[in-house]
């Protein structure tokens, strides 16, 4: 498989829990708690250059190595449905309808599989996106995919281009996506973990940093709105992104 993150932490534990072997890809520069997640379950790392056609050359090298079935991380449908489940169980647990919903994009599964869990709830749905890594909010405004990006943000799940599969759900469902900057995903993230006592990493904040971002509140939403916040994969032996200020 070629997953980062929180899709790699799962596979391995999934793997070891039925005693298969899991083979992990990941860019040379994830955070370390990534990392020792997915080495604490068992699975064998290979680490790559951090961009699209060194990770695929790289998968491509381990499955003929290996055998091993690739499982992707967000550009294949189950990964998009098995996503989208995350807005299902908080509209199970809010006590009154949504207004609208926000999430992060990055390769787009948990974007396209919120957009879709939403149709026919009347939530509106929204995206998320560093503006070091705005592949897709330029591609819905070329009316067409980017194949790369050339990304520098603190957000490092976010770093990924938009799927193939995931594009297009994203350009009909989605109301809009909206960019924010490093700064702004710090502001979030520290106010996260100090009001609400969240260990988020940049990546989830960066939805949140979107609904308090002017560009939103010009949006008019009159309603709760729903945050999908999506991973905790701090480095705590490193300051902590404020503290650089």
């Amino acid at each position: 498989m070629l997953p980062k993150g929180n899709h790699a932490g799962a596979l391995a534990l999934a793997a070891k829990e039925r005693g298969i072997k899991c083979f992990v890809v990941m860019p040379s520069n994830s955070a370390q708690p990534k990392i020792d997640a997915v080495r604490s379950y068992g699975a064998e790392i290979t680490f790559c250059e951090p961009n699209a056609p060194a990770r695929a050359a790289t998968l491509a090298t381990v499955q003929k190595r290996t055998g091993a079935t690739f499982i992707p991380p967000y550009d294949a449908v189950n990964t998009i449905l098995g996503q989208g489940t995350a807005l299902l169980e908080l509209l199970d647990q809010t006590p009154e309808p949504l207004a609208a919903v926000a999430a992060p994009v990055g390769g787009g599964g948990l974007l396209a599989g919120t957009a879709l869990a939403a149709e026919g709830t009347g939530v509106r749905v929204f995206g998320a996106e560093p503006s070091g890594a705005d592949d897709c909010a330029q591609g819905l405004r070329e009316g067409q995919r980017r194949d790369t990006v050339d990304a520098n943000t603190i957000a490092d799940g976010l770093r990924t281009p938009v799927g193939h599969i995931n594009f297009p759900i994203i350009q009909d469902k989605v109301e809009q996506v909206i960019v924010v900057s490093d700064e702004e995903i710090i502001r979030a993230m520290r106010l996260l973990w100090e009001r609400l006592k969240l260990v988020v990493e940049p990546s989830s904040a960066t939805a949140f940093a979107a609904v308090m971002s002017p560009a939103f509140q010009r949006l008019g939403v009159k309603g709760p709105v729903g945050i999908i916040i999506s991973g905790g994969n701090v480095d705590l032996s490193q300051p902590l992104p404020w503290t650089l200020e």
